[in-house]
């Protein structure tokens, strides 16, 4: 998180990120709603909060890696086991993997709407 944050902008963001409420962020910081909503156009705030995002996105797929190395071996056992129903267990996995491939596809995405805006930025 950056530097140029007060220690109050910093509990909000924390509790953003806990818990996706304003008015909860704004009681754990000991604010206002006007002052988290005058935070939110000042570009530290936002980018602050945008970095936080990234960093909790990038665990929760690191985290679905996982899962999805699980969901396969669940796959793996579902084909073999006879005594487990095959249905629940199959559809746990797809769950997952289904899950998994969604955030691929966002991280793909958010790649390359990064790089694109970096190219408009450079033209201008």
């Amino acid at each position: 998180m950056s530097d140029n944050l007060t220690p109050k902008q910093r509990k909000a963001i924390a509790s953003l990120m806990t818990t996706g409420d304003v008015s909860q962020a704004c009681r754990d910081a000991g604010i206002s709603r006007e002052t988290i909503y005058r935070w939110f156009k000042q570009d530290t705030f936002k980018d602050a909060i945008d970095q936080a995002t990234s960093e909790a996105i990038e665990s929760l797929s690191r985290s679905l890696v996982l899962l999805g190395d699980q969901a396969t071996q669940t796959l793996r056992n579902a084909m073999s086991d006879q005594d487990t129903p095959i249905a629940t267990r199959v559809r746990a996995a797809d769950v997952v993997l289904g899950r998994l491939l969604q955030l691929r596809e966002l991280y793909t995405l958010e790649a390359r709407v990064t790089e694109l805006e970096g190219i408009i930025k450079n033209d201008r």
